[in-house]
């Protein structure tokens, strides 16, 4: 007699301890190393040859199986079981794209990534030619989604053309990721017939914190304005909220925001070491994103995909306003070609894209060695810029997790089988 996991379950081993990956229900189960040593063992040895059948000391083994089928998690077997088959493999293709179309910006932001400013000398820009023909470019990629950011993207003088253009071309999501002060009634017009998605930031529920974050006069005014407008439009929109040490007493107002606008699943953002928010004195002191912590849950193509690719990298693009393609606009060291030089299939085809969507949990620091790697979270742009070293690989600062312990350095440990 023979006993394995159920098709739909996957083992995991980590330094220290296992987990057992459930997809019927999602779950991800936590086991201790003898648990996961002796399930290898039986896929590969009966189990009366293991262990004596009739002995109660080893009552326990057979309690810890029964214990498993119970939950569905596993079963006896006549046959010795075949062995496990590779994982299958799909090739990642573009799907989303950012065009950062200009690095000039009405505003000034204290945290900016980009570090954009009304004053921001206008660098080598990318004519406007060639990113027409990088949108017909990244359609016949994949992409079915694009977004326009900046700098402020309406200061770009033909973004219209470039919606036109993507909405001609059937791009499933056009968005345009604007700071909402430039937007008048004739844009909401040309949103709505061009079927056009917006985002925006607000960093307060007034205009003396906003706009000291801003650095603009009057911008909480302006962007409040043309929120309200959008809802009033029906044109999908996203309010997102960086908090900083200057408006972290303010979350609880911008939930209040959140709520009202019907905004349930947004929820602010800690301020990213990014270009001028790369700044100790503008981290909150207060307010943190929530760790990575169990329960974890996870899929089958979730687990599969893990295994070769970023959870979020993967599939993306940047385009910044001087034609470098990066893999997110956060991960502003990550160049990987420039669509000046290069066609955009050449890049999305060479060696430094491919190794960024394939930056898998097995290839970080730490994380390579745990049980859930292929279950949580993961920013690498954010690692990257927490660590000392801006180690694309570095372990995530919000994950207190040793694998190598099999123990969490606060009270979060996730119940065992």
């Amino acid at each position: 007699m023979y006993y394995q996991l159920q098709d739909d379950c996957k083992l995991v081993k980590g330094a220290a301890r296992a987990a057992i990956y459930d997809f019927k229900t999602g779950k991800v189960h936590s086991i201790n190393m003898d648990a996961a040593q002796l399930l290898d063992a039986c896929q590969d040895t009966a189990i009366e040859d293991l262990w004596n059948l009739d002995s109660p000391d080893n009552d326990y083994l057979m309690d810890f199986l029964n214990k498993l089928c119970t939950k569905e998690l596993g079963h006896f077997c006549d046959t010795k079981p075949s062995p496990e088959l590779p994982l299958p493999y799909s090739p990642i293709k573009l799907d989303f794209i950012w065009f950062e179309l200009t690095s000039t910006c009405n505003s000034k932001c204290l945290h900016c990534y980009a570090e954009c400013s009304p004053s921001c000398p206008p660098p080598e820009q990318v004519p406007h030619d060639r990113w027409l023909s990088l949108i017909d470019e990244a359609k016949q990629a994949g992409a079915t989604s694009i977004q326009f950011i900046g700098g402020e993207p309406l200061l770009y003088p033909a973004w219209r053309e470039l919606v036109i253009k993507a909405h001609n071309l059937n791009y499933d999501y056009i968005e345009i990721f604007t700071n909402g002060t430039l937007v008048d009634d004739d844009c909401i017009d040309f949103f709505k017939k061009y079927n056009v998605s917006i985002a925006t930031t607000l960093y307060a529920d007034n205009a003396q914190i906003h706009d000291k974050i801003t650095l603009q006069p009057n911008s909480f005014n302006k962007t409040m304005t043309t929120i309200n407008k959008l809802i009033d439009a029906n044109i999908p929109l996203r309010v997102a909220s960086i908090i900083m040490k200057d408006n972290e007493h303010e979350v609880e107002n911008i939930m209040k925001l959140y709520e009202k606008w019907g905004m349930k699943d947004a929820y602010p953002d800690v301020v990213r070491p990014t270009g001028r928010g790369d700044d100790q004195h503008l981290q909150p002191l207060h307010y943190k994103k929530p760790p990575i912590k169990p329960p974890f849950y996870s899929d089958e193509y979730s687990f599969f995909d893990a295994h070769h690719h970023h959870g979020c990298l993967a599939g993306k693009v940047a385009v910044t306003a001087t034609g470098d393609v990066i893999p997110c606009i956060f991960a502003r060291s990550q160049l990987c070609g420039n669509i000046l030089k290069n066609s955009l299939d050449e890049i999305l085809s060479g060696q430094s894209l491919t190794q960024c969507w394939q930056t898998t949990k097995d290839l970080i620091n730490q994380c390579k060695d745990c049980e859930y790697r292929y279950a949580c979270p993961d920013c690498r742009p954010l690692a990257q810029s927490n660590d000392s070293e801006k180690n694309w690989f570095a372990h995530p600062q919000s994950c207190f997790y040793n694998p190598y312990t099999g123990k969490w350095s606060t009270p979060l440990v996730p119940a065992e089988l």
